[in-house]
């Protein structure tokens, strides 16, 4: 009798967490960008930053919109293509690149190696956990996630696809100033096919090689 009461509580306690679970098919995520810098000119251009992922089905598409401009990575997931965007003022470059081509480009995310942590903490009202990745540069970089979203195609989450769940902040760089991404607002609403399709005119087309020389400029 004990033995089939604690196999009811166990068995209640994993429909209780698949419940509380949301498969992510479709979606908007808006992440802030914030620093710990005491520049109030970094600060302020800071403010001026908005990380838009888009999800839909296999396709996905991440915005990052500043004052110098527009960044936008598309991932199409039936053809494996991706494209690559970038508005300077007037001038807009469009580059394609084959999977092969963009799993070599992010080779260095690939092969870091992941460890999760028991740390937990509420980041814009998601029980969260931590994680640290480590690249092969010797550089590391701390996430936090949760398990209660879970991405079923997770290409949008480049470096962090190894995580069992949906990334909801994490630690990079710009330039040279730490940065925080923390996602702010997660809108089920549908997403327009449109933001998916590949532009046919007004983009000057670059090479691989010719992107990299423009994104360092």
């Amino acid at each position: 009798m004990f033995r089939t009461f604690l196999l009811f509580l166990g068995s209640l306690s994993f429909l209780q967490t698949l419940y509380a679970q949301r498969r992510l098919t479709e979606a908007s995520l808006h992440y802030s960008v914030e620093t710990a810098a005491a520049d109030s000119n970094i600060q302020g251009l800071l403010q001026g930053f908005n990380y838009t992922c888009y999800i839909k089905g296999v396709n996905s598409r991440m915005d990052l919109e500043s004052a110098m401009g527009k960044e936008s990575t598309l991932l199409l997931g039936k053809t494996g293509q991706v494209v690559l965007l970038k508005e300077v003022g007037a001038q807009h470059y469009m580059t394609k690149l084959t999977s092969e081509q963009w799993l070599q480009l992010n080779r260095l995310f690939d092969e870091a190696q992941l460890k999760l942590l028991p740390d937990t903490l509420f980041i814009s009202g998601y029980p969260c956990k931590k994680a640290i990745f480590q690249f092969s540069d010797g550089t590391t970089r701390e996430v936090w996630y949760t398990t209660q979203v879970i991405p079923i195609y997770r290409e949008f989450q480049l470096f962090a696809k190894k995580l069992p769940g949906l990334l909801v902040q994490y630690e990079t760089l710009i330039g040279k100033t730490p940065v925080i991404f923390k996602l702010k607002e997660l809108s089920y609403n549908p997403v327009q096919a449109a933001l998916f399709d590949v532009p046919e005119k007004g983009y000057r087309i670059l090479e691989w090689g010719q992107a990299e020389n423009v994104n360092r400029n």
